[in-house]
C-alpha cells in the first residue's frame, strides 16, 4: 500500500475513534450510536488490513523516516484515543449504575413504612415480590 493510501486509512480511522472520544466526554446520547458504529468500522479496517497488523506495521516501517512519523502519529492518536473511550466508557457504567441505585434508593418501597415495617412483608413474612 503506498503512503496517501496508508495515510487516509490511518487518518479516517484516528477520526472515528477520536470522535467516539468527544461524544463520550460530552456525553452525548444521540450522536452515540452514529460514533460507535463509524468507530467500529474504522476499527475492523485495521483487523482487514491485506496481511493484518503485522503486516501495517512492517509497510510503515517501510517509509523513509518522516513518513513512517506521520503514520506512527495517526496510529498513536488513534491508540491513545481508543484507551481513553475504554476508560470512559468504564465510567459511564460507573454512573450508570450509580444513577440506578440512586432512583431504586428514592422509590417509595426502598424505605421502612411509616409504621416502621418492610413494605413487600406480610405479617413479619417477606412477600414474593420481594
Amino acid at each position: 500500500m503506498n503512503f496517501d493510501s496508508l495515510k487516509v486509512l490511518l487518518e479516517t480511522i484516528s477520526i472515528a475513534v477520536g470522535g467516539l472520544r468527544t461524544t463520550l466526554e460530552a456525553n452525548d446520547m444521540d450522536l452515540m450510536p452514529q460514533a460507535l458504529e463509524q468507530a467500529r468500522l474504522a476499527l475492523e479496517s485495521i483487523n482487514g488490513y491485506p496481511g493484518g497488523v503485522e503486516k501495517l506495521k512492517e509497510d510503515i516501517e517501510s517509509f523513509p523516516e518522516e513518513e513512517k512519523q506521520t503514520l506512527l502519529r495517526l496510529l498513536d492518536q488513534a491508540s491513545i484515543d481508543h484507551q481513553i473511550n475504554g476508560e470512559l466508557i468504564k465510567l459511564a457504567m460507573q454512573r450508570s449504575a450509580a444513577m440506578q441505585s440512586f432512583i431504586a434508593q428514592q422509590a417509595p418501597g426502598a424505605t421502612y413504612g411509616s409504621d416502621g415495617g418492610v413494605p413487600g412483608s406480610v405479617g413479619g413474612v417477606l412477600s414474593r415480590k420481594v
